[in-house]
């Protein structure tokens, strides 16, 4: 995945975030966090962030990250990923499942839609380290 997004990381890195990961949720804020499988080989993955307040100061849901190996994409693993996101959303109390993606990722627009997500009229901000003044 960090190969994907040209953000390549050590192995020791990879393995302490597959750590992080893979325990068990154990505090409210926890991440959670579902794995594709086909064939015995990892096929994606999600990650899903907790958040509040959302609705009527509820906790949701928020899709960090989405990720389907290159070969396995187009057999369903992506749209599995996030009907299984949901059906955890919602098993656990959670009031929604949000997320985002590029304007420019028709494929995963189309996927996204796929399975009964809509858009909203919403715009997002980020403010990276490197666009902040010396000043701050």
């Amino acid at each position: 995945m960090q190969r994907h997004y040209r953000r390549p990381v050590t192995d020791e890195q990879a393995v302490e975030a597959a750590t992080l990961a893979c325990r068990p949720v154990s505090a409210t804020f926890d991440p959670r966090v579902l794995i594709a499988t086909m064939d015995d080989t990892i096929a994606g993955s999600i990650v899903l962030n907790v958040t509040f307040p959302a609705f009527e100061l509820s906790r949701s849901l928020y899709i960090r990250d989405l990720y389907v190996a290159r070969a396995m994409r187009r057999f369903g693993v992506g749209q599995a990923l996030v009907k299984a996101a949901a059906k955890l959303t919602y098993a656990q109390g959670f009031s929604a499942l949000d997320w985002t993606t590029e304007t420019g990722n028709t494929a995963a627009r189309q996927m996204y839609e796929s399975c009964g997500a809509r858009v909203l009229p919403r715009t997002y901000y980020r403010l990276a380290r490197e666009n902040m003044d010396a000043d701050w």
